[in-house]
């Protein structure tokens, strides 16, 4: 089995996750490799060279390397590789919607070998791009706290910045007024957030989604209208814990496609915790499907 692993240069490894690649490399029934990335779109380049070339892939990283690794496979027809996951970034949401194994540094072609789950791979394009995501994708609200997000990294550090973000965000953003199009539905009125699940987790351990899986190749859609403050804060237990938020301003839908419009300028959003931008913003689901191992 031939084996690579993609391993976030910026990130600390746990000692685990050392052992782990310790018995990738002295296992003789492995053919096993590292890269480590250096530069942001550096893992895309990577896994975009090693479709067609490895059985599967180690990823260690957050969620935005994991991304970059999905939109690189997915750049090029062809069977994908299976992915192995390592958890190593600062949120890690993708790896929480799985049961993750313990024991996993033992072993490694008996753990690669075990069937993992098999994610059917969304899409969002704009006027000016298309990307895959393997997880969630957000319009609205979500967008303007990555954007925030990246100037409190530079000057807090990861473990504040994503809870000054948020605070931030709550303060100054006001809901956009956007269309939203999906199965037989049209809306058009302002929209705090409208939240595109293909799993359930996102925010560093915000359960938006409750009860969906990646491996169900639909998406969950939570649409927020007018919220406040207020009302994040006396439901973030139900986020943390993972149940539905019963309030007239939050609706729960499921789709496989659907269409976002802005009235008025560029809206922003993200996928998977990387940014996006435009006017028109379309999701549905590719013909790429990824087995998923963690």
């Amino acid at each position: 089995m031939k084996v690579l692993a993609i391993i976030h240069g910026a990130r600390k490894i746990r000692a685990t996750h050392k052992r782990f690649l310790t018995a990738c490399q002295v296992d003789l029934t492995l053919d096993f490799s590292i890269s480590y990335t250096t530069h942001s779109g550096h893992a895309t380049a990577l896994a975009r060279e090693a479709k067609g070339n490895v059985d599967l892939l180690i990823v260690h990283g957050g969620d935005g390397l994991i991304n970059e690794v999905v939109n690189g496979l997915c750049a090029n027809p062809g069977s994908n590789p299976k992915l192995f996951l390592l958890p190593g970034g600062t949120g890690n949401d993708f790896i929480r919607n799985f049961s993750q194994r313990k024991g996993s540094e033992y072993l490694p072609f008996e753990r690669f070998n075990q069937p993992g789950q098999v994610i059917r791979i969304p899409y969002c394009k704009t006027e000016n791009t298309r990307r895959h995501f393997i997880n969630i994708s957000d319009v609205g609200f979500g967008g303007h706290v990555v954007n925030a997000l990246n100037f409190f990294r530079k000057t807090f550090g990861t473990n504040s910045a994503y809870v000054l973000a948020v605070l931030r965000t709550f303060v100054s953003y006001k809901a956009s007024s956007m269309t939203l199009k999906f199965n037989e539905t049209h809306m058009e009125q302002p929209f705090f957030m409208i939240a595109v699940c293909h799993g359930s987790v996102f925010g560093k351990g915000m359960v938006i989604a409750p009860g969906k899986q990646p491996s169900n190749p639909y998406f969950e859609l939570v649409v927020l209208g007018r919220v406040t403050i207020w009302d994040y804060l006396k439901n973030l237990w139900k986020l943390r814990t993972g149940k539905r938020i019963s309030h007239p301003e939050i609706h729960y839908y499921q789709t496989t496609s659907l269409q976002i419009i802005s009235s008025a300028g560029k809206i922003l959003g993200e996928t998977d915790g990387e940014a996006l931008d435009g006017r028109f913003i379309a999701y549905g689901f590719s013909n790429e499907s990824i087995e998923v191992l963690c």
